[in-house]
């Protein structure tokens, strides 16, 4: 077995660990920690002082984002969110302005509707709060196996690269090959952890 088919092994095995740890989570315990970790980053300099955030549409068992969002909107800042591709595993950032913009997607994933569309190019985004299955303290992240945010984030040249992870979701180690793209830090309830050599 070669380190790329080993690594998207471990992968697998460890995305359906957590996946099966976060889905038996209460309500109240997400509730809880996604406000902590928003309280974290609405004081976070990196976050006060960007000006185009893009971020995720939470699913229910993941760190809520739709106070982020909101959040985001008062601050004045541009947000836009992932728009899927016509090819398997590219994604575009989408500008919303408002939740009435989103429609239900592919999964039930709220994507923004196709009749009010306007994009932002990459390296025009500030920071990116990333979505992920697992995280470690080196920013290694273990996502949903379709490598969106891999490729996404090999164009961000500028953007601060931020994980929110659930308790349940921090791990001693990620396996990773070469594509995998690392975060600059990762957010929790707890702590806001630095990773690496990022561009903090």
């Amino acid at each position: 077995m070669n380190l790329a088919n080993d690594a998207g092994s471990k992968k697998k095995e460890l995305r359906q660990k957590i996946l099966s740890l976060r889905r038996s989570l209460p309500r109240e315990t997400i509730r809880a920690e996604s406000e902590a970790i928003a309280g974290r980053l609405y004081n976070w300099p990196e976050y006060v002082q960007a000006r185009t955030v893009m971020l995720f549409l939470s699913m229910p068992d993941e760190v809520q984002t739709r106070p982020l969002i909101e959040h985001a909107w008062q601050q004045d800042k541009t947000v836009c969110v992932p728009y899927p591709g016509e090819v398997y595993g590219y994604m575009q950032a989408a500008v919303i302005h408002n939740f009435a913009e989103l429609s239900a997607g592919k999964f039930g994933i709220l994507v923004p509707d196709e009749r009010t569309l306007s994009f932002v190019a990459p390296e025009e985004i500030d920071l990116v709060i990333v979505p992920g299955v697992a995280f470690d303290a080196l920013g290694r992240r273990c996502g949903m196996g379709a490598g969106y945010y891999d490729r996404f984030l090999q164009k961000t040249s500028h953007a601060v690269t931020a994980g929110v992870a659930l308790s349940c979701q921090m791990v001693s180690e990620v396996v990773c090959a070469e594509h995998d793209q690392t975060v600059d830090c990762i957010v929790t309830k707890d702590q806001l952890i630095k990773c690496g050599e990022g561009k903090m």
